[in-house]
């Protein structure tokens, strides 16, 4: 069988799973940590993933980093990305609104956590995700993510509703002082297959 069409199979039977895992069901943590076991197995299958195949936004690129839509249902739910990050990427504080499930593949991706302070956040805990690893995040939880200049990272981004739709996700403004919304990602590749 070929990459693509390996990929294609592993990519589907994931997803099926996972939303097998949350039908019908209040998603929890514990539903999350399952999701998360998932896409580390998946995770697992590096040769099905590659900077070859999914390349970094180019040296000049604007953003740092861009994502690859693998899958997402015709209303838009359990959507899957790969992201791709070839240089320093600093996000403010941000919550998602819907669930979220990050999976290391290659490289290191520092993610810190948050609760609202009166003066915008307080971090909380901070977790590394690389190979074998992987943070999840409830609606209202707050994050950052951080990604060092040097070595190329590649990890799964799992959220419950397609980015494009997260209309009212917020994010922390340091210099203005106050919560703003959050722009929609301006590099989203399809990557379905």
């Amino acid at each position: 069988m070929a990459i693509k069409e390996a990929r294609g199979a592993a990519i589907s039977e994931t997803v099926s799973s996972i939303r097998n895992s949350a039908k019908g069901g209040e998603i929890t943590p514990a539903v999350l940590a399952d999701i998360k076991q998932q896409l580390i197995s998946l995770a697992g299958e590096k040769h099905l993933f590659s900077l070859e195949d999914f390349p970094a936004p180019e040296a000049d690129a604007k953003r740092r980093s861009c994502l690859y839509r693998l899958s997402e249902d015709d209303d838009h739910g359990f959507a899957l990305y790969l992201n791709v990050a070839s240089g320093k990427v600093n996000a403010p504080p941000h919550d998602h609104t819907t669930w979220a499930v990050i999976v290391g593949i290659e490289g290191q991706e520092e993610n810190r956590f948050y609760k609202k302070a009166t003066d915008g956040v307080e971090q909380i805990g901070s977790h590394i995700v690389e190979a074998g690893t992987g943070v999840a995040l409830m609606p209202d939880d707050i994050h950052t993510i951080h990604i060092e200049e040097g070595a190329p990272v590649l990890n799964f981004h799992m959220y419950g509703l397609g980015l494009e739709q997260l209309h009212g996700r917020n994010f922390w403004n340091k210099n203005k002082g106050k919560w703003e919304t959050f722009p929609a990602h301006t590099d989203i590749r399809e990557a379905r297959v």
